[in-house]
C-alpha cells in the first residue's frame, strides 16, 4: 500500500496506559487502486533514559473505498467515533 496522506495528530488519553498519546489517520492507496484508512499512534521506546526508537505506528487498514477523499472523511468519522469520550 502507498500512503498518500496524513491527518494532523491529534493527543488522547490511552485507554491502556492513561497516558496522553498522540494518533493520526493515515490515507493509504491499495494495490488494486482504491483507497482505505488506517489509524496510527506515536511511540517512542526507552532504554536506561535514552531513546533507542520512536515513530508511528500504523493499525490495520479499514474500509475500501473509491477515492482518498471518501476514504479521508470515513476515517477521520471513525476516529471521532472511536476517541470521543477522550477528547471532549
Amino acid at each position: 500500500m502507498k500512503l498518500v496522506k496524513v491527518s494532523a495528530a491529534i493527543e488522547i488519553v490511552s485507554v491502556a496506559t492513561g497516558k496522553p498519546q498522540q494518533r493520526r489517520v493515515a490515507i493509504l492507496q491499495r494495490d488494486d487502486g482504491h483507497f482505505t484508512f488506517a489509524e496510527e499512534y506515536a511511540y517512542k521506546s526507552e532504554y536506561e533514559g535514552e531513546i533507542i526508537a520512536e515513530g508511528w505506528r500504523r493499525l490495520p487498514s479499514e474500509g475500501i473505498f473509491a477515492s482518498a477523499e471518501i476514504a479521508e472523511a470515513e476515517g477521520h468519522s471513525a476516529f471521532l467515533r472511536r476517541h470521543k469520550r477522550q477528547s471532549g
